[in-house]
């Protein structure tokens, strides 16, 4: 895992995301917050991340990760983007 990378478990499956990315996805999640429950944890998860460079999901929490990245194409673009909505759609 290199400086600029933060390792997410994805139930097992271990993917080394951008910190750009991680931190696109932790703002598109805290956006849907005052909504979604699942949102608001998932934001706060991957905010201590940022801090850790590692965070283990759920299935609950992957399956909310899936939908940030569904929900918003800016966060999904890229390779990096591409890999992690394969993997989290896998898990």
């Amino acid at each position: 895992m290199s400086a600029g990378t933060i390792e997410l478990d994805l139930c097992g499956e271990v993917v080394a995301v951008p910190v750009e990315v991680v931190r696109a996805i932790a703002a598109a999640a805290a956006a849907r917050a005052g909504v979604s429950s699942r949102h608001r944890d998932l934001s706060l998860l991957l905010g201590r991340a940022l801090d850790s460079r590692k965070v283990t999901l759920s299935r609950a929490e992957v399956r909310t990760l899936r939908a940030v990245l569904e929900e918003d194409e800016r966060v999904a673009a890229g390779p990096a983007g591409s890999e992690l909505l394969r993997a989290a759609s896998n898990a």
